[in-house]
């Protein structure tokens, strides 16, 4: 809950301090990058690690950085190489986080159908993200310029990262490792973490369905994650000509849409074949952001941006289960740090991409190209990607 609203929340900083997207562009490349260098060292650490600890670890130190942001902004100033600095070291700590907990899952569930299990989980955690967007919503208010509420969201996020440490020392999990959440040993004595994260990558590199996935993933997520934050900001703001939280409530929206999607998921996502689900949903989430290049009213983009969000799980659902059923234990953190990388690690770039675009030709114009390039990806999976087409 309260880290739903942290991205926003730090694009929007960067408008209001400099009023560009390209600055906004470059917050948001600064607070993804870090997946793009460590991603592969994440993954090696996860797999040979204990990934509850790590996790519990990462929780600390991102406690520890917001925390300390309202007491850096007052005495250095509130700027935006402060708000990017604490963009690019937030993200740093959050790097072996997801990895961490995506290795996890199946431990977790026990033998149970893992499309169900996922959603489940997706359905959880958009319903706390929905909750903490439409809270972020009323925090953050309706001024387009109250920077100093901005920051008592951030702060407060750092708080529930000491709740989210807390709650994870306190799981149970299943069965009986000799170190919980740990990553089986394959050999007494292991290489350097250096050699295993290129282990990884030359892994990754000999399985053509999880290189096609990959790239798939790169492309649509170069296309709609820059427009989905850097977008979404100067539409509301320079467009709409509405304040911060109009934003928050504006992700919320397709949160909302998420936690629909995720819980039709869990009833009827199992008679599905995964590969079909991630390709047709990546080529409706692509569909569905082209009419906003012709919307001018706030309610009607809510709606339409909670259309959206419907089919996002159909992607995100079926590519962690996929790869779950597919990828060995011992390389399965690997695996999602690589899938953590083009996911994130292309935000970054879309960030700067957007930014430009955003600038140059305004928002609408912005959701329009990433709309049609998007679609166009699940699309070419459809079409000529058949070993990802018939996957399950």
């Amino acid at each position: 809950m309260g880290d739903s609203v942290f991205t926003a929340s730090v694009a929007w900083l960067a408008a209001a301090l400099t009023g560009t997207a390209k600055a906004t562009g470059l917050a948001v490349f600064l607070g993804a990058v870090p997946f793009l260098l460590l991603g592969p060292f994440a993954g090696a650490l996860v797999d040979r690690g204990d990934r509850r600890r790590i996790m519990i670890v990462s929780d600390l130190v991102r406690a520890a950085l917001l925390l300390a942001f309202p007491f850096v902004a007052s005495h250095l100033g509130l700027s935006f190489p402060v708000v990017a600095v604490a963009a690019f070291l937030l993200a740093a700590a959050s790097t072996p986080f997801l990895p961490a907990r995506d290795a996890l899952i199946p431990l977790l569930a026990e033998g149970r159908p893992l499309v169900r299990y996922n959603a489940a989980f997706q359905t959880s955690a958009q319903l706390a993200q929905l909750a903490g967007l439409w809270l972020g919503g009323l925090l953050l208010g309706a001024a387009r310029d109250d920077t100093s509420r901005v920051v008592t969201v951030i702060a407060l996020d750092g708080a529930t990262f000491l709740v989210s440490a807390v709650t994870l020392a306190l799981l149970v999990l299943p069965g009986s490792s000799e170190r919980a959440g740990a990553a089986p040993s394959r050999v007494p004595r292991r290489p350097s973490l250096f050699r295993e994260a290129l282990d990884g990558l030359a892994d990754a590199a000999r399985d053509p369905l999880l290189v096609g996935l990959l790239v798939l993933t790169a492309l649509d997520n170069l296309a709609i994650m820059g427009p989905a934050i850097v977008g979404a900001t100067h539409y509301v703001r320079d467009d709409l000509h509405l304040g911060a939280g109009h934003v928050a409530w504006f992700e919320g929206s397709m949160a909302l849409g998420f936690l629909v999607g995720a819980a039709v998921l869990t009833r009827v996502g199992a008679r599905f074949r995964k590969g079909p689900l991630i390709l047709v949903g990546m080529l409706l989430d692509g569909l569905t952001y082209i009419p906003f290049f012709w919307v001018p009213s706030y309610p009607v983009a809510l709606a339409l941006v909670f259309v959206h969000g419907l089919f996002i799980p159909c992607i995100v659902v079926g590519r962690t289960s996929l790869l779950q059923e597919r990828i060995a234990p011992d390389r399965v953190g690997r695996t999602f740090a690589l899938v953590q990388l083009t996911v994130t690690g292309m935000t970054a770039l879309s960030a700067i991409v957007a930014g430009g675009v955003a600038a140059s030709y305004g928002a609408p114009v912005l959701f329009l190209a990433a709309g049609v390039f998007g679609a166009a990806c699940g699309l070419a999976g459809l079409v000529a990607m058949p070993r990802l087409r018939r996957a399950n």
